[in-house]
């Protein structure tokens, strides 16, 4: 068992327990309850890789092609949730085969795209969807939310407040945050790299007050090693710390400018998240292969 992945014990119990409980809830056991049930089920306690295999398995029976392709699509979404987006839109070619439905296709292709870390294709994913009149406006507006949250995590912010113009509600609350955060100051990763000279304050130029402190204090250390060393006439010694201390000194310098980066990463994310927050969608899996779905706005 040591060889299984992450968890695979307790996805093992999490399963039995799942079936034990779906054979008590309905007569004649597990096997009347169906693998739609049983899926629901492992989805809910977070065993979605269990949940992608029994939707799969529903795809390969007898049911029509529209069947099957729910099936398949609700199976990529659990994939996706199981932090595997490659498989995930690999089912999604299979359940576009089949004809299902454009709306939640979209919706998951945007999802799996921004995992798979392509937030190129993600932005066009969101950015259709918002401009597609025919689809309803509740989910025009989440797809603008979210497209308008992955470009002000990059810092576009006048692209920003062009994907948000798409949604067919009233985003004035939302443009507000937009420009709120473009007006915000930022840190130059330029001014943290030369302030990293002085171990230290390139840290604490971004606010990252520990990682200054331990900056300072391990470069004054291993330069009072050096120091005693030379005076000793330790050279070995003293080279070997020197070689240590270039390095300590140059992550000091690097050190100021990712910090830099990481306080804008930081404060985008915060408008980001806003917008995210106030853009999601779910699907009732108890209705499947029904796809019935609800937006959080």
């Amino acid at each position: 068992m040591r060889g299984w992945p992450g968890g695979g014990v307790k996805r093992l119990w999490a399963r039995i327990a799942v079936l034990v409980l779906v054979g008590i809830s309905v007569p004649g056991g597990a096997e009347e309850a169906g693998p739609a049930r049983l899926a629901a089920d492992l989805a809910a306690i977070g065993d979605h890789e269990g949940a992608a295999i029994e939707y799969r398995r529903l795809a390969l029976g007898g049911e029509p092609a529209g069947e099957r392709a729910v099936w398949l699509w609700a199976a990529a979404r659990e994939h996706w949730r199981a932090g595997q987006p490659l498989v995930a839109s690999r089912a999604l070619d299979r359940a576009e085969a089949l004809g299902v439905d454009p709306l939640p296709l979209r919706l998951l292709r945007a999802e799996t795209a921004h995992h798979a870390g392509d937030v190129g294709a993600a932005e066009f994913y969101w950015r259709s969807l918002a401009d597609d009149s025919t689809s309803p406006a509740e989910a025009r507006a989440v797809a603008a939310r979210r497209a308008a949250a992955l470009c002000v995590r990059d810092g576009r912010f006048d692209d920003a407040a062009r994907a948000l113009a798409a949604s067919p509600l009233d985003e004035s609350v939302h443009l507000r945050r937009i420009e709120t955060a473009a007006a915000k100051p930022r840190r130059n990763p330029m001014i943290g790299g030369l302030l990293g000279l002085v171990p230290g304050l390139g840290y604490i130029y971004s606010g990252e007050y520990a990682n200054g402190a331990r900056s300072l204090i391990l470069n004054g250390v291993f330069l009072g090693l050096m120091s005693w060393a030379i005076d000793r006439e330790q050279w070995a010694a003293a080279g070997a710390i020197g070689f240590l201390e270039i390095t300590w000194y140059t992550g000091s310098i690097y050190g100021g400018i990712d910090a830099a980066h990481r306080w804008n990463r930081r404060r985008l994310g915060e408008t980001a998240g806003e917008l995210e927050r106030e853009a999601q969608w779910d699907v009732d899996e108890r209705v499947l292969p029904v796809l019935r779905l609800r937006f959080e706005l």
